[in-house]
């Protein structure tokens, strides 16, 4: 976007994000880790104000509040970001208040972006948003600066997530464990379950941790996801740029990353395990077919000017 807007960014600390992004000016505060705080807001609004903010782009659950609570004392505009809408598969007993709390900021909202046509359904028919509030673009990215290479070694599979609800390594961990086969698994993240994870692994699973930026996704040969709910995973999207076959859990917006390049498959162990067989029974076709749906539907180089023209409309619109 650096040709064509001014770029400010609003994060919580210093670290891969701030290093990796060049903007006029950086608002960094911890304070937007709280789902609520008056002194946050007052020192955003200030933010935006001194700057001339014209449009906020909000993507976390916590940015969307505070830069839709924005709108009552500033006239900038606000987009925000729904990925997978936790209000809805997180939200347990409360799921009622948080789906009203959503409706509700939405009012407040310019346009809320959905990555994903799951979202989009969910975010018109569950949550009650107006469609004309809402606007539809299946998450895109950069591709990989790497395309897949495998020497002769065991058949790798990589999973790239937060080892924390609502996702479901451990069902991957006992899958790879069952399987008879020169396989390893590998995991690239970090979380409160890692310790729990770590228990239940054998000598065929290794844990990684977090790596920032993580980009060697053509060391690996399959790339899966297992998890109770997404939006539309950028991590799958990286793995298809990559050229990886996939095996992702069909919930959210999964379904739509997988024609011919992949499996989808339901979250328990002997389903995970018909999935890898398979995938890798057909591997090579997989691969190539990942590479044309990534390079047809995703690709962030490709398709960018849908990002500038809707946030133009948004500017514009009075």
């Amino acid at each position: 976007l650096q040709n064509d807007f001014e770029l400010y960014l609003a994060t919580d600390e210093e670290g891969w994000l701030v290093e990796n992004s060049k903007v006029k000016k950086y608002f960094i505060d911890h304070g937007i880790k709280k789902r609520f705080s008056i002194p946050y807001l007052m020192k955003f609004l200030k933010f935006l104000k001194n700057n001339q903010i014209d449009l906020v782009v909000a993507s976390s659950t916590n940015a969307g509040i505070y830069a839709r609570l924005s709108k009552l004392f500033s006239q900038t505009k606000v987009i925000y970001v729904g990925h997978g809408w936790s209000s809805i598969y997180n939200g347990g007993r409360l799921k009622w208040l948080y789906t009203k709390i959503e409706k509700y900021l939405s009012i407040l909202t310019d346009s809320i972006l959905c990555v994903s046509q799951s979202d989009y359904t969910r975010a018109k028919d569950v949550i009650g948003i107006s469609p004309k509030k809402l606007k539809l673009i299946h998450n895109k990215i950069i591709p990989m600066k790497k395309t897949h290479s495998r020497t002769n070694r065991p058949l790798r599979i990589l999973s790239v997530s937060r080892l924390q609800h609502p996702k479901r390594i451990d069902l991957l961990i006992k899958a790879i464990k069952r399987m008879n086969m020169d396989l390893e698994l590998h995991i690239v993240g970090s979380g409160p379950l890692q310790k729990e994870l770590e228990e239940i692994a054998n000598d065929k699973v290794f844990f990684q941790g977090n790596i920032e930026g993580f980009e060697e996704f053509y060391q690996y040969d399959i790339f899966s996801l297992i998890s109770e709910s997404e939006g539309m995973p950028l991590s799958a999207l990286e793995a298809m740029s990559a050229g990886l076959p996939l095996i992702l859990s069909n919930v959210g917006g999964c379904p739509e990353l997988i024609q011919d390049n992949g499996i989808l498959v339901n979250n328990s162990v002997e389903d995970i395990i018909a999935g890898i067989t398979k995938v890798i029974e057909n591997r090579d076709e997989y691969s190539k077919n990942s590479k044309k749906l990534f390079s047809k539907k995703f690709d962030l180089l490709k398709y960018k000017e849908q990002y500038h023209h809707y946030y133009q409309k948004i500017i514009q619109n009075s």
